[in-house]
């Protein structure tokens, strides 16, 4: 298991939040009401080597915690799936004390998993955070609630929806256009450290942060559209991440050659490895690559975008883009297919990925037929 560095020092890495030992490593289950002052030595002790990184007063609590503070998660969270139809309950305590920071559907902080989501594939880790609140953070702990709040309140966030793939791999979709226009954040102002020094646009730092500006929009890299021209990087594609596990493709997005784990919160990070493992389409499929011309029926599309698209872009196309619709779409009718799939960064635009990918062949095509002045 990869674990990054700043992790390894965490005693849950090790230790695991049911307490009893993770990657061969033994737990504490066995130090309950142990002395804490034989803890705090154990802490200090070269095998751990926290004197000089915890203050004593945090070796006190951390002893404590280990000697007095510890509870039994099976059986906790054996209570918790017993106690499904009793969950309602804690969703008033959730609705006032939990939701302000975390929404009403436990969804709301991109900085973590839903909590739905979390509490079912995660539930010691969830329990215990309940108990104690989360590090550097303001969560009110619950453990003076007793053992019983905390399990109802386990089994109420296990009711709580996760990830709605749809919506993710759009999201991801639309991080991949532009994910500094995407998440609101400010541009980057240096180059990205993986751009060509020579390349096109590196005096021009946002561009180079772009996901499509080096594996472009039909996904193919130095094999597609962006071969050559302006764009040109020489840099590969992601084609051939389709259907990786997105668990692997954030790594990568994390590792030192994206570096995107330092720009983008985990949610994005998930969100837009959603949309390299499963959001990709064959671009050819859609689109001839030699003519540039949408395989569709532009006769079809025309409904299609007169009642979906038009009350924005107007009948002919000549509003909202910078350029008519038409020309955007014959120029770079890869560009304008993903934004029909996965809508337009920051903007209100729909995202049709959903709908019969025939349909949408038929509205590009339609696109592509529009007058071209406006």
């Amino acid at each position: 298991m990869r674990v990054a560095a700043a992790d390894t020092w965490r005693c849950s890495q090790c230790h695991g939040f049911d307490y009893k030992g993770k990657h061969g490593v033994v737990g504490i289950r066995g130090k309950r009401n142990s002395d804490p002052v034989a803890i705090v030595a154990v802490l200090k002790n070269a095998n751990h080597d926290y004197a000089e990184l915890l203050h004593e007063s945090d070796r006190v609590d951390l002893a404590n915690f280990v000697a007095y503070g510890q509870v039994d998660m099976q059986n906790l969270i054996e209570s918790a799936r017993r106690t499904k139809n009793a969950a309602a309950s804690s969703g008033k305590l959730f609705a006032t004390a939990c939701a302000s920071c975390h929404g009403l559907s436990g969804d709301r902080l991109r900085e973590i998993p839903p909590l739905g989501e979390q509490a079912r594939q995660n539930p010691q880790e969830v329990l215990h955070v309940a108990l104690n609140g989360h590090p550097g953070g303001r969560m009110p702990a619950l453990r003076t609630l007793g053992e019983d709040m905390a399990v109802k309140m386990l089994a109420y966030l296990q009711t709580l929806p996760g990830v709605n793939l749809a919506a993710s791999i759009v999201n991801g979709g639309r991080l991949y256009d532009d994910w500094q226009l995407q998440s609101g954040g400010p541009g980057q102002a240096l180059p990205h450290p993986a751009y060509p020094p020579k390349a096109y646009y590196a005096n021009s730092p946002g561009m180079t942060w772009r996901c499509k500006e080096c594996h472009g929009w039909d996904y193919k890299g130095n094999q597609g559209e962006y071969a050559s021209g302006t764009h040109a990087t020489g840099i590969k594609g992601i084609r051939a991440m389709a259907g990786a596990d997105p668990e692997k493709i954030m790594d990568i997005l994390r590792n030192n050659r994206h570096f995107y784990g330092a720009v983008l919160k985990y949610r994005d990070l998930l969100d837009l490895a959603n949309f390299v493992s499963l959001g990709q389409i064959d671009m050819d499929s859609g689109i001839d690559p030699h003519t540039r011309l949408a395989r569709g029926d532009a006769g079809r599309g025309a409904a299609h975008y007169r009642t979906i698209c038009a009350g924005c872009h107007g009948l002919e196309g000549h509003f909202v883009a910078k350029r008519t619709l038409s020309r955007e779409a014959r120029a770079n009718p890869w560009e304008s297919l993903h934004k029909i799939l996965n809508g337009h960064p920051d903007e209100a635009m729909p995202a049709l990925r959903e709908i019969d990918r025939k349909v949408i062949t038929d509205i590009l095509a339609h696109i592509q037929g529009l007058p071209d002045r406006r």
